[in-house]
């Protein structure tokens, strides 16, 4: 009964792999086919049929069918892969077999045959030059590519120059080759490590590549040949050669060209004048405003032409009164007497300007002097001036910031009968103009308001030029001269040339 049902299953055996044989395109004879698919009954076959399967003995040294198959590989997907080349090799190879159709590239031998079907790297399947080798998986390969290339055969070359992946990272210029790249630089660069460019300094390596007086200006990629202003280079010559700026139209009207230079004019004939940027004309206003407003408490200094003081004040004060001055002031003007006070021609005190600083003279039966200092003062603004005689010392004082402290270690002035008698003298100087120790122009042209004198405030001076327009000081004051309108013309006269 045993022997009955074996012979049985050999038989359903026999039948699925004639079945088989028939999908592998190879028909054989009655009598072949009974001889080819006979099975042997294996030595000890309870022992081998417990073994985890074995290539080897199951489909070579034996036949095996398809579910010994997947004993052996344990897994569907490379059963189905093996089991129809497996049943190729057999009808190329068997014994009784005709192999005379069989193809070219199927080994001659049998063994050979069924072990590369496993292999699913024979015969090379990835593309050899851009692959360094591949692994055998389960009925599927994975090819090793090599640096430069990708793709399931590495048949794909990377283009470092675009891939954001790969980028190669050339500095300037990027060319792709098979499986790698090289990179370049523009005229003037040259490659340091392979991918960055690094600029060619022309004047440290061609230290003679300009021409005298030109002087050689390295610049990203290029250099220059600069030549005074006024020039360029001529790289034939090797000389700097005049640039005739006239013919590059920088004038608006009349353009002379001189050596490394030019000129433009306006023809004032026609009404034109040159603008500041000296390039351009501009109508030359026949009118302009005129901000003329005056002020009745801002004192005039330049009314006297001739330089005399515009006021004359006299204080008669206490022995012990200590010389008192504080005002603002405002002048366009380098040079002048601003104050000068007296108590006799041997006791005097003058307040002034010299290049635009303060300057101060005093002389008594003492000591005399001549000090100047600050910073100047003569730039058309408001500034407190103050003016103070101390125990000891005279302080001048700009704006609150005392500016020079100057020795004095008597009273500035000699006081008579326990009186002391004091001329001020407003923007000028008395008619004795030889009595001050350095030559000074007497005149200046400026104004001053908020004046207090001897610490008795105005002392009547507003009353005394409120009704004198020509002691009146305009409000607004710009550098320049102007027509009234009256016949008289106002000019700004620098006393110092």
């Amino acid at each position: 009964m045993w022997r009955q049902k074996r012979a049985l299953g050999e038989s359903l055996a026999c039948l699925v792999f004639l079945v088989t044989l028939v999908d592998a395109y190879r028909f054989l004879s009655q009598s072949t086919a009974s001889q080819f698919l006979s099975r042997h009954r294996r030595a000890n076959s309870l022992f081998e049929e417990s073994k985890k399967g074995n290539l080897e003995r199951e489909c070579i040294e034996e036949l095996c069918n398809k579910e010994e198959a997947r004993e052996i590989f344990e897994n569907q997907p490379e059963t189905e892969y093996f089991y129809p080349k497996y049943v190729v090799c057999l009808g190329s190879h068997r014994v009784g077999i005709n192999n005379q159709n069989s193809d070219s590239a199927i080994p001659s031998d049998l063994r050979t045959c069924v072990k590369e079907i496993s292999n699913q790297c024979t015969p090379f399947p990835c593309y050899k030059e851009g692959s360094e080798g591949c692994v055998d998986g389960q009925a599927s390969f994975t090819c090793i590519c090599k640096p430069g290339w990708k793709g399931p055969h590495c048949e794909d070359d990377i283009n470092e120059c675009t891939d954001a992946e790969f980028l190669a990272g050339c500095n300037q210029k990027c060319h792709n080759l098979p499986g790698s790249f090289h990179c370049t630089c523009e005229e003037g660069y040259f490659i340091s490590d392979g991918v960055n460019c690094v600029d060619i300094n022309e004047c440290l390596l061609y230290p003679s590549i300009c021409a005298e007086p030109a002087k050689c200006v390295n610049m990203p990629g290029i250099y220059e040949c600069q030549c005074p202003l006024g020039f360029k280079y001529n790289f034939t010559s090797r000389t700097c050669d005049d640039v005739d700026e006239c013919e590059l139209n920088m004038c608006d009207n009349t353009c002379i060209n001189t050596v490394g230079s030019y000129a433009c004019y306006c023809d004032g004939r026609e009404g034109l004048r040159l603008a500041k940027d000296e390039r351009y004309c501009e109508r030359i206003p026949v009118c302009v405003d005129l901000y003329d407003h005056k002020h009745s408490e801002m004192l005039y200094l330049g009314e006297q032409f001739a330089g005399l003081p515009v006021i004359y004040l006299r204080f008669r004060l206490p022995e012990n009164t200590k010389f008192a001055a504080e005002f603002d002031f405002r002048t366009f003007d380098p040079e002048g007497v601003v104050l000068y006070a007296e108590s006799s021609q041997d006791s005097w005190f003058m307040l002034g300007l010299r290049g635009g600083r303060i300057e101060v003279q005093f002389k008594n039966q003492h000591t005399f002097k001549v000090t100047s200092g600050g910073k100047a003062i003569n730039d058309g603004q408001w500034h407190v001036i103050s003016v103070d005689e101390l125990e000891s010392s005279i302080s001048v004082k700009i704006s609150k910031e005392a500016v020079m402290s100057i020795n004095s270690p008597e009273s500035l002035f000699t006081s008579v009968n326990g009186k002391l008698e004091t001329k001020v003298y407003i923007a000028g100087l008395p008619n004795r103009t030889d009595n001050v120790i350095k030559p000074i122009n007497p005149r200046l042209d400026g104004c001053i308001r908020g004046w207090n004198l001897m610490n008795q405030g105005a002392s009547g001076v507003k009353e005394v030029i409120q009704e004198k327009k020509s002691k009146h000081c305009f409000v607004y004051v710009e550098r320049g001269s102007f027509f009234t309108g009256e016949g008289l013309a106002h000019f700004n006269i620098d006393y110092s040339e």
